[in-house]
């Protein structure tokens, strides 16, 4: 089972995180065209953008109100992501 969330923190120092569930795992793998397994793998050098446009996916799933990706993209300063090994 994968299980990931994504933190969001903003340039103004606001900072959130979401769970990344299975409809934005499937919406983010139509955009990258390749499986979430494989956008991630360091084996294959994974592209930033891949990290961000997952964030601004879960953020939209989530119900946040949100600009298209290229103007949200200019309030981020970071994003990281979180896998829960269910242990």
């Amino acid at each position: 089972m994968l299980d990931i969330s994504v933190n969001v923190k903003r340039k103004d120092g606001s900072q959130e995180t979401y769970p990344v569930y299975p409809d934005t795992q499937i919406a983010f793998e139509r955009w990258a065209k390749c499986s979430i397994s494989l956008a991630f793998d360091p084996a294959t050098k994974p592209k930033m953008e891949h990290l961000y446009y997952l964030a601004y996916l879960a953020e939209k799933n989530a119900g946040k109100v949100v600009k298209i990706f290229d103007e949200w993209i200019k309030e981020i300063a970071a994003v990281g992501a979180e896998e829960d090994s269910g242990n």
